[in-house]
């Protein structure tokens, strides 16, 4: 199950699609599924890799549940899940405007950090004998 939110659970699934995201191999290989549905082999070909390494990058894309399988006679073939994609593109577009966003935690940091440099001033001050 997938969790898209802000908190550690949710982040950590984001950290997961950007590290799947990371191998251009599985890019390419969204981008081949596009609009149809491929099997091991043809993903193989096209992709100039072999069906097991082909069988590898699905297990990460089924894992993110990017991908779904549908067996067709003795072959299975692999199509895009767009229910999936839409919420994590919703989930990644939240992470981005969040990022934009001054938070108050951002805001108490800054704050804080004023303080103590203050307070560190104060302290330079007085051990440089000035009042």
């Amino acid at each position: 199950m997938l969790n898209f939110g802000l908190g550690p659970a949710g982040v950590e699934q984001q950290a997961r699609l950007f590290r799947a995201l990371s191998v251009d191999t599985r890019v390419r290989m969204l981008l081949l599924l596009r609009g149809r549905s491929m099997c091991v082999g043809a993903l193989g070909r096209s992709l100039g890799i072999t069906a097991a390494a082909v069988s590898q990058h699905l297990r990460v894309l089924r894992d993110l549940e990017l991908v779904t399988a549908n067996r067709q006679g003795h072959f299975v073939h692999y199509s895009l899940n767009n229910e999936a994609l839409s919420q994590w593109w919703a989930a990644v577009d939240s992470l981005f405007r969040e990022l934009q966003e001054p938070s108050t935690t951002a805001a108490s940091c800054a704050r804080k950090r004023k303080e103590v440099d203050h307070e560190c001033g104060q302290e330079r001050l007085s051990e440089a004998g000035e009042p």
